[in-house]
């Protein structure tokens, strides 16, 4: 304590606050002596620290106050007291960090940061000079982006303002082009800035055509651009601006080879010579090519390095570990996805398209032409491109967003797999949600247990033709089964109506008689049933109104698709699948412990609002919210843009680690190329050529030697278990299906191995034991069928009989109820005409 500073000791701001209580009218009772020493006392720490934040005074001084103050009066003490403990601070003579080269200084200034609560500068110099490109580098969250927001706007505390800022032609070239320009063509884009529209529409067209824009580009409506495409339109527009000062976030985002090398010579050519650029950007490559100069976050201030990127890290080996994926801390850690019914390889297709076309709307040529590709839940794939070639389209039209070209055939989802999709433009998912934390948006988006974004898919929503679908009235067919028999031969209950076929009716058309007329309203559930999926569909009139649920009916796959009514069984589908995925209750806690999952923490997951977040932190937050549901397939368009190397690093990891297959799209071959053996090349020729496919037989040959390691291994002994009464709990084993092909095949080889041992070949005779094993096994399982099909047909045999017999038995009480009414009627009549006969006395 003796080293500090007289003025700033606890005894003398101790006196300091009295003064600025009596200053401000209050007087203090003694018995809070000691609050006020021990407020002194965290004054004295906070003027140690150099730390001179309102909320930082309010949340220790000012949470004390409040104790003997009323809120609003203790928040004006706190913020009197703050400033007078300030003005007691030495300050020492600032060493100005000017950068070396020539050209004019573009601004050397201190100032301070904060967003929200958080500090993110404590008074900072901040020094660039023209034409040198700068790269600001710090860990993800540490307010990279929004210190550039601040300067692009002129908002920073003690930066060029009013007079200075006003001078100079600041343009911030964002992650992306705002969503509500998605219709706007191209050239019309440009002209909306009001600096632009002077220079006329022939002008702007010429420096988009310098640009490599094409004619077609230029009046395709944005929306329709690729991502790469799209920065590049936001680089033409700050060009076109003549910016002083160009803010550049994450600029390589999107950008393939062939466009980022072009960024690297717009930078550092003529057209930039007098431009000073700030970048923010995770991409090693491009920031070595073009630094002259690094910003470096230290401590919460600004540190400035000359030299590029190599230089810098041999000034800071720390900051060596932004650029590497594998020295990383960070983890991630994706769902178990779960079992896929029907799927008991993981090398089986879940998701899968043949001889697929796609083109956009007005577009004179298709984007995809015979595509055929396919993904499993041990598949890692690579889509790799040029921008504007494809990539994207595909794996929209896969996951369902978007349809192919009519007359292609449908593409083959599973009907219970999940898939977890992040779109290019990660941020679009979140967009109207701004104002939630990310923990508010995964209840808004899973409540109702249904994913609302795969929901809101264009593909999820219903054509007018499959509309007038719902209208469609039809000719419903039943037949009546026969119920049950007990062990007397007796029938159990009612006879259950069944459906027999369905046609449609067509106007003017009257129904045949004995058969319902009915719409198809809804489905409402699904089963399995002689292998097939079957629906439950519920009824209503042709007038639209509901029918009972007791005339529901099931209805074969078959038949509902070949009638058009595909998207009603892919919700029933997909609700199925959500269903056996949502595992866990949608609370605040299990939400963030999720989040913790893939790097978002607490202060940003809970409490923290989306527009606050970095955009690295949204895109873990996007992530997270579609792993939601525990998906089987996760397909990611560039994940690695925004994410820093921890980042990338724990995303890399958890990749491998998943037990689930991956898609991914990716301009980073560093990203990419150790954990995904199978790649997809779409070059732009509307074609997709796959390579790397042949890594899945290694995957089945795994699979089929674990198979025999087990079938190899020591049987264990069950427990026996026995329920609450003392029963035994006998364990029911279901027939798998038999490949009755295969069978013979096995009997064709055990008879040409069985030639081979009678030669003298002995190293046959572990595959002979095997296949009689497995012959055997297969024979019991056929036998098992047979008595069981011969069962079922004596049963249905003794139904019929007893039913006939019952028939007859009906008929012949009828004829005797009759023949006797007809006697009795003769009977009468012939008393009558006895009497009628007798005369009268």
């Amino acid at each position: 304590m003796n080293e500090l500073p007289e003025q700033i000791r606890p005894g003398a701001l101790r006196v300091l606050l009295n003064t600025t209580l009596s200053d401000a009218g209050v007087e203090v009772a003694v018995e809070a002596s000691a609050i006020l020493d021990y407020v002194s006392n965290l004054a004295s720490n906070q003027c140690v620290a150099d730390s001179f934040h309102e909320f930082e005074w309010n949340k220790t001084c000012g949470a004390y106050l409040t104790a003997i103050l009323d809120e609003s009066k203790a928040s004006e003490v706190t913020k009197a007291f703050m400033g007078a403990c300030e003005k007691r601070v030495e300050r020492n003579e600032a060493v100005l960090d000017i950068p070396e080269g020539e050209g004019e200084i573009l601004c050397n200034v201190e100032f301070k940061l904060a967003y929200g609560g958080k500090i993110l500068l404590n008074t900072t110099h901040f020094h660039v000079r023209r034409g040198r490109i700068y790269g600001l580098l710090g860990h993800n969250g540490c307010g990279k982006s929004t210190l550039m927001r601040a300067i692009s706007s002129g908002q920073l505390a003690g930066f060029p303002g009013a007079e200075e800022l006003m001078k100079l032609r600041a343009c911030f070239v964002d992650h992306d082009i705002d969503g509500s320009d998605a219709n706007t063509p191209t050239i019309d884009f440009c002209l909306q800035e009001p600096i632009l529209a002077p220079l006329g529409r022939e002008k702007i067209r010429q420096k988009l055509l310098d640009m490599e824009f094409t004619e077609d580009l230029l009046e395709k409506p944005i929306c329709n651009l690729s991502g790469g495409w799209k920065m590049k339109l936001a680089l033409a527009r700050a060009v076109l601006l003549n910016a002083d000062l160009l803010l550049l976030d994450e600029p390589t985002n999107h950008l393939d080879v062939q466009k980022q090398a072009w960024l690297c010579k717009f930078l550092t050519g003529p057209e930039c010579e007098h431009v000073t650029t700030l970048v923010v950007s995770h991409d090693s490559k491009f920031l070595n090519k073009v630094l002259t100069d690094v910003i470096h976050y230290e401590n919460m201030r600004l540190k400035r390095y000359t030299g590029n990127l190599d230089a810098f890290v041999e000034q800071c080996p720390m900051a060596k570990a932004y650029f590497s994926i594998h020295e990383t801390q960070m983890k991630f850690t994706f769902p178990v996805p779960g079992p896929l019914e029907g799927v008991k390889s993981k090398t089986k297709a879940i998701i899968q398209a043949k001889n697929l076309s796609f083109t956009y709307p007005g577009a004179k040529k298709p984007t995809l032409v015979n595509a055929s590709v396919q993904a499993s839940q041990a598949s890692r794939i690579a889509c790799i491109g040029p921008n504007g070639a494809g990539k994207s389209t595909l794996i929209k039209v896969l996951v369902g967003e978007t349809k192919p070209d009519p007359g292609s055939p449908e593409v083959y989802r599973h009907q219970n797999c999940r898939i977890a999709y992040v779109a290019q433009h990660a941020f679009h998912h979140i967009e109207q949600h701004l104002e939630m934390s990310p923990v508010e948006y995964i209840q808004w988006r899973f409540s109702g247990g249904l994913d609302k974004e795969q929901q809101a898919m264009e593909a999820a929503q219903m054509t007018d033709e499959e509309k007038a679908k719902l209208k469609q009235v039809f000719i419903v067919y039943t037949k009546e089964t026969a119920s049950e028999l007990d062990e007397a031969g007796n029938e159990t209950g009612e006879r259950r109506v069944e459906f027999e076929k369905m046609e449609p009716l067509k106007k003017g058309q009257k129904p045949p008689p004995d058969t319902a007329v009915r719409q198809i309203k809804q489905l409402v559930g699904r089963r399995t049933r002689h292998n097939e999926y079957e629906y439950e569909v519920k009824w209503a009139m042709p007038d639209g109104t509901s029918i009972d649920d007791s005339k529901n009916l099931w209805l074969p796959r078959l038949v509902l698709d070949a009638s058009g009514f595909f998207k009603l069984m892919k919700n029933v589908d997909d609700r199925i699948a959500a269903e056996s995925g949502n595992v866990k209750p949608l609370t605040t806690s299990c939400i963030q412990a999720h989040l913790d999952n893939f790097g978002l923490a607490e202060e940003f997951g809970t409490y923290g609002k989306m527009k606050n977040l970095s955009g690295g932190q949204k895109v873990k937050c996007v992530i997270g919210a579609s792993m939601w549901f525990c998906p089987h397939l996760v397909i990611l368009d560039e994940p690695t843009n925004y994410l820093d190397r921890d980042s990338l690093g724990a995303l890399s990891a958890a990749i491998k680690d998943f037990e689930g297959g991956v898609l991914m799209i990716s301009h980073n071959t560093e990203f990419f190329s150790d954990i995904a053996p199978e790649v997809w090349e779409v070059p732009g020729d509307g074609k997709v050529y796959v390579s790397g496919a042949e890594w899945m037989e290694a995957i089945r040959k795994k699979e089929l030697e674990e198979a025999k390691q087990k079938k190899k291994s020591i049987p264990s002994q069950e427990e026996e278990k026995f329920d609450a009464l003392g029963n035994k709990i006998e364990k029911k084993e279901m027939a798998s299906d038999i490949d009755r092909d295969a069978i013979k095949k096995m009997a064709k080889k055990l008879k040409d191995l069985k030639e081979r041992l009678k030669k003298g070949d002995a190293s046959v005779e572990d595959e002979i034991l095997e296949l009689e094993d497995k012959l055997e096994r297969a024979e019991a399982i056929l036998k098992k069928e047979k008595e069981a099909a011969k069962a079922e047909k004596e049963a249905q045999k003794a139904l019929s009989k007893s039913a006939d017999k019952k028939t007859a038995d009906k008929k012949k009480a009828t004829g005797d109820k009759k023949k006797a009414s007809t006697g009795d009627k003769k009977k009468s009549s012939g008393t009558a005409d006895k009497k009628k006969a007798t005369p009268k006395k």
